[in-house]
């Protein structure tokens, strides 16, 4: 506990999922928690979630891909709690994969709205944010991307657009080392939040047998997410930027089902032939 404590943290797309997670995992580590999101009753309900459990939370309805909504959300931050140490930008949609839609199906505004709500929203955020982070004396940025920004598969535009994510976290790594600002990313696998798991069952996972494509036999969950985030936002990671994380139970390992572990499936070795004399 208390891992975070004195820090000011604005998560984006915290009313539910892995956004959600993370907020209530920052407030539990003792951070004040601003969260940001579009949806109104469900980001009022994670804010006052974390105050009943006696955390310190406002919520802020914002569209992360205007400008001016972001600047609103972040002078009400300024307001509420004087500073901002972290920002986790956690915006995005599958949309490719839960409609197992292919390219030359995917129209300009569904590729738009694909970069700009998992790619514009972070400069946004960032030309919002970064200099009250300057003024703080520093801060970390945690982005989170996916493993399908390191390994595409069925989704382009969102597949491109992650690996975007991880590209610009490491730029805003070397751009602001010199102002103690550390940026990171995780890149999550098959986390069971509502747009994961109908994600799962289709696109990029279609036909797969589920419970065999991680190391570890099950669905991730936003707190699991939630506790890398915790871990790249505090001092426990002071050595750590540019950087990306995947929590994804091993998927990347695996390019195929694991075949099952049984005597029968291991090859036997051929015998040599008697060396001559």
């Amino acid at each position: 506990m208390d891992r975070l404590k004195g820090q000011t943290a604005v998560i984006t797309g915290a009313a539910s999922g892995i956004g959600k997670g993370i907020a209530l995992a920052f407030a539990r580590e003792g951070a004040q928690v601003a969260v940001a999101d579009i949806d109104t009753a469900r980001g009022e309900a994670t804010a006052q979630e974390i105050r009943q459990a006696g955390g310190q939370a406002i919520f802020t309805r914002t569209d992360v891909t205007k400008p001016e909504s972001v600047a609103k959300m972040t002078q009400a931050v300024m307001d509420a709690f004087g500073r901002i140490t972290i920002l986790c930008n956690n915006t995005g949609d599958a949309v490719e994969a839960r409609r197992s839609i292919r390219i030359v199906e995917l129209t300009d505004s569904e590729w738009n709205e694909t970069f700009d709500l998992g790619l514009k929203s972070i400069h946004n955020c960032c030309r919002c944010i970064i200099p009250h982070m300057i003024d703080s004396g520093g801060g970390s940025i945690v982005n989170i991307s996916s493993i399908a920004g390191t390994a595409p598969a069925f989704s382009a535009a969102f597949s491109a657009m992650k690996a975007g994510v991880i590209a610009i976290t490491r730029a805003l790594a070397v751009q602001y080392a010199d102002d103690n600002i550390r940026a990171n990313c995780i890149c999550p696998g098959a986390i069971r939040t509502p747009g994961g798991i109908s994600a799962a069952k289709q696109g990029i996972y279609a036909g797969i047998n589920n419970d065999r494509i991680r190391l570890i036999e099950r669905f991730g969950t936003p707190e699991d997410v939630a506790n890398a985030a915790v871990f790249l936002a505090s001092e426990e990671s002071s050595y750590i930027t540019a950087t990306s994380l995947a929590v994804d139970g091993g998927m990347l390992a695996l390019v195929s089902n694991i075949p099952p572990r049984t005597l029968d499936s291991v090859p036997k070795r051929a015998k040599r032939p008697p060396k001559g004399n």
